[in-house]
């Protein structure tokens, strides 16, 4: 009688990758290759930097795409990041890192397509938003035909801007809204704290030590109130972006945040950049989100006397306070000048045909300030007065209405009248349950959004109007999952 001896098996070997993992990998590999390439060979000077800073961040870019591709709802948290901190980066580091902005809405618009496609149901989700969703279209489709001028590169720059918020309007609608609700909030309460310290430490440290030491630009991120305050702008290109997060991170304190404590954060965390800022137009913001808080808890009569009061206040303010619009002019009463933003506005419309058509997509505004593809250096003090813009400069077009009507006319006003008109129907709808915290969240925001465009250069204003479109978009999403929820 013979045993037999049990074989051992030899072990499987190892599999590295699925085949389809790896061939998505080897195939964005190359297509990063070919892009770094493309950069040495297009763009003369920067591009070898521009290349092998495309070869570098590749690896960490492609680590976080698939981190938010199991975790989509992490998305807010680099979003935050990303478009609060690069402005101080381009300066201490390089301006390359302005790309990073444009790299993170193509991942998470990628991240949204493969999102999508896992879950169809998604996108049943905008047929609430159909009326809006097709001004929208016809607003797009206006910038990208500019009948009335040409496709330069101003053309490409107006344009481009405008998709990117866009996108990231839709990115935080549709992209696990509910779950990126929490993280947005989370990240906030983490980045405002800071900005809140950060600026107060410029508020320290003075404005001459801030220009020749710290390296930043008197005119851009170092201003003076027209009372001889100091103005900070924390980690971003200017004071009044830094008073916009602040003014976003009151509306989430306010409706949407989870605790008292996380509450107070944003709050205390909000009021102390805004302290810091010395931006008159966050304070009638603050203002605005009080009303709507009212309104929430049922005081309807107390809001419209607080509203009443706070518009009354606003006119005497306006008509009692005077600035000089240039240098050595006579002071006007700001209610008739606006700081010469009225003049400048008027820049808007030459003629009955600019009425119509428009002066073409970037003519004049933010896509004037942009004539060669390149990328743009940050703001730096050079040793010199630095150049104020005012009225007379068709680069100072500072309404983001007023931007519109330039850059495509009549219907380009109506198309983006009917859009923010549609969206805030569906938000205000939403409002009927008062426990429903997102929904006022997004009602708030878009309250103080569309104050805070009539003196914004462009919807697309980075940072802030990468910041409030991509927060509003969440805060409506999140709405519309709790709403289906029940």
């Amino acid at each position: 009688m013979t045993a037999t001896l049990p074989v051992e098996r030899p072990p499987d070997l190892p599999r590295l990758a699925e085949p389809g993992v790896l061939g998505w990998v080897v195939g964005a590999g190359l297509l990063v290759t070919a892009a770094a390439g493309a950069l040495v060979v297009l763009v003369p000077g920067t591009g070898v930097l521009l290349g092998l800073g495309l070869l570098v961040g590749a690896v960490p870019l492609g680590a976080a795409a698939v981190q938010l591709y199991r975790r989509p709802e992490l998305a807010p948290w680099g979003a935050i990041l990303v478009f609060a901190g690069s402005a101080e980066l381009r300066l201490r580091v390089s301006p390359a890192i302005g790309l990073l902005k444009d790299a993170y809405v193509i991942v998470l618009l990628g991240l949204l397509v493969l999102y999508a496609l896992r879950h169809p149901s998604t996108l049943r989700h905008l047929r609430a938003l159909a009326f809006p969703i097709a001004a929208i279209g016809v607003l797009v489709g206006l910038y990208l035909l500019d009948p009335a001028g040409t496709h330069g590169t101003s053309w490409l720059f107006g344009t481009r801007l405008l998709l990117e918020v866009l996108a990231l309007l839709f990115i935080g609608l549709l992209l696990a809204p509910r779950e990126s609700l929490r993280h947005l909030v989370g990240a906030f309460s983490v980045v405002v704290p800071f900005e809140a310290a950060f600026a107060w430490l410029q508020q320290a440290a003075g404005p001459e030590r801030l220009v020749y030491q710290w390296g930043y630009q008197f005119g851009a991120q170092v201003r003076s109130t027209s009372g001889g305050g100091l103005r900070v702008s924390g980690t971003f290109e200017d004071p009044f972006q830094l008073a916009t997060l602040a003014v976003l991170a009151l509306a989430l304190g306010l409706f949407a945040a989870t605790s008292r404590r996380q509450a107070g954060v944003l709050i205390a965390s909000g009021l102390a950049v805004l302290a810091a800022t010395s931006v008159r137009t966050a304070f009638v913001q603050v203002a605005l989100l009080l009303v709507v808080y009212a309104v929430r808890r049922g005081w309807g009569r107390q809001a419209a006397a607080l509203g009443m009061v706070a518009a009354i206040t606003g006119i005497l303010v306006l008509a009692t306070t005077t600035t000089s619009v240039t240098p050595g002019a006579p002071e006007e009463p700001l209610l008739f000048t606006l700081n010469g933003r009225s003049t400048s506005w008027a820049l808007a419309i030459d003629g009955w045909q600019s009425l119509v058509m428009g002066n073409g997509v970037g003519a004049r505004g933010i896509g004037s300030t942009r004539t060669d593809t390149g990328v743009s250096a940050p703001p730096t003090y050079d040793g010199s007065a630095p150049a104020a813009y005012f009225a007379g400069n068709p680069a100072f077009l500072d309404s983001s209405y007023a931007q519109v009507q330039s850059d495509v006319g009549l219907a380009g006003s109506a198309a983006l009248a009917l859009a923010l008109g549609g969206l805030a129907v569906a938000v205000v709808r939403r409002c009927r349950d008062p426990r429903d915290g997102p929904a006022w969240a997004a009602c708030a925001v878009l309250a103080v959004s569309l104050v805070d465009w009539v003196g914004r250069s462009s919807l697309a204003s980075y940072t802030t109007g990468f910041l409030t479109l991509y927060v509003l978009g969440v805060l409506i999403g999140a709405g519309q999952r709790k709403e289906d929820a029940r």
